[in-house]
């Protein structure tokens, strides 16, 4: 297994994934080259982002780490057992700036041209929906009211017929 770190993240992507993980020491390696080239293999093809590639590598690191214990012996004590938390907790951060990042990415252009050119056809009949347009079709028109599931589109209603054909009517 080697572990290679060239010390600039833009000249490889296994240096930036090293980069946002700080796996960056020499004599600290926490995943080897193969491990992080299996990483960006399976998550940077469907996910395009290297700062996920890098949060599933955090959680690798955490699951590599989670035996390790606080040690205390003769006054001297090392604290090892908090390491899990904090790179699960990068691994977060690491999630919400690649969540950002695919927020500045979406660029949703709805200019006037964009619907210059739209034709409308009258054979299509207006779709006919709304928040509670179903809670009391009886009520008659609301939102978008005047609406029975089991009456044909353009139907009379008993509310929109003469008082003379309304049923006990006198």
């Amino acid at each position: 297994m080697t572990w290679t770190y060239s010390g600039d993240p833009a000249t490889s992507d296994l240096d930036e994934v090293r980069f946002w993980t700080q796996d960056v020491v020499v004599g600290r390696q926490l995943l080897s080259d193969e491990e992080i080239n299996f990483l960006i293999e399976k998550w940077y093809v469907p996910t395009g982002s290297l700062i996920l590639v890098a949060s599933v590598a955090c959680e690798v690191i955490a699951a590599k780490v989670a035996a390790d214990v606080n040690v205390s012996a003769d006054g001297v004590s090392v604290s090892v057992g908090d390491l899990q938390q904090r790179y699960i907790t990068l691994a977060q951060r690491l999630r919400d700036q690649a969540k950002m990042d695919f927020d500045d990415e979406m660029d949703l252009d709805f200019s006037e041209d964009l619907w210059d050119n739209t034709e409308y056809s009258d054979s299509i009949a207006p779709l006919v929906f709304g928040i509670g347009f179903m809670d009391n079709w009886e009520a008659g028109r609301q939102d978008f009211g005047n609406y029975h599931p089991g009456r044909k589109q353009g139907a009379q209603q008993p509310d929109e017929l003469a008082p003379a054909q309304v049923e006990g009517a006198q």
